[in-house]
């Protein structure tokens, strides 16, 4: 097992030789610091998967934002992915396996925020006012492991009206815990001091889940061989919205000049 020549060393410098050769001829030197985890790794390569096909799939006009949690995790990627995306005609938020943290609802503001006005440019593109805005239609995938803030996401998303939510019914646990009393031991104890409830006064979510609003499960055959349904089908109902609304960037009127 070539892992085993990495036990405990994580995040330790280690000097490696490489060789092309099995005798070690011609064998040069790196050092590294191995990783505690692939995790992370995988997990990115997962998004960038996700991205370029969904990119392939709809020819460039259909972005991809993966939102890993509703706290720091999606804090940086947030700014990261969505910035670059403004323009695209689709937007897929992916909230699956979120593992929550925070309220969702400062993600889903920015990617909610109006277009009120444009500016043009002598010497470059004209871009909207605000200058982080989107008319894009969306989409938000969620399932069963997401929860906590995880369940937020695909609840506030249907709240605003923002699209349509596709996947499963998500993990229901918005019971929230904020104290912690600390014991002589080193230990600690909770308990669950909040829980949500709608405008109407009723309970929701708590052992229940979201509904989404358009059911897609995962087939485990199909999922070893690279095919993620959800994904899509997510993809699919973008398309169709954008054919029946193409949300053009609007033309402005010529600008007339008075030489008199």
């Amino acid at each position: 097992n070539i892992y085993s020549y990495f036990e405990d060393l994580a995040g330790r410098q280690v000097t490696i030789r490489v060789s092309a050769k099995p005798d070690g001829k011609d064998a040069r030197e790196y050092v590294v610091e191995p990783a505690g985890s692939e995790y992370g790794m995988r997990n990115q390569a997962w998004i960038e998967r996700n991205r370029r096909l969904v990119d392939e799939k709809s020819g460039g006009t259909i972005g991809y934002l993966y939102l890993p949690d509703t706290y720091l995790g999606s804090a940086t990627e947030f700014p990261r992915l969505y910035y670059a995306q403004t323009r695209k005609k689709g937007l897929v938020i992916d909230g699956r396996f979120n593992g929550g943290g925070l309220d969702p609802a400062v993600f889903l503001h920015r990617l909610n925020n109006d277009i009120l006005a444009y500016w043009t440019r002598r010497y470059s593109h004209d871009q909207t006012d605000p200058a982080i805005a989107t008319n894009a239609h969306m989409v938000c995938l969620t399932n069963k492991q997401a929860g906590s803030g995880g369940d937020m996401l695909p609840m506030e998303f249907q709240m605003m009206k923002m699209g349509p939510v596709i996947g499963t019914r998500t993990w229901g646990g918005l019971v929230g815990v904020s104290m912690w009393l600390g014991l002589i031991d080193g230990g600690g104890m909770s308990a669950p001091d909040y829980r949500i409830y709608d405008p109407e006064g009723r309970w929701i979510v708590e052992n229940e889940g979201v509904t989404p609003d358009i059911e897609v499960d995962l087939d485990p055959v199909e999922m070893s061989k690279g095919v993620d349904a959800q994904l899509l089908k997510g993809i699919e109902v973008l398309m169709q919205k954008i054919k029946e609304d193409p949300r053009p960037w609007p033309e402005h009127d010529e600008f007339k000049v008075d030489n008199k």
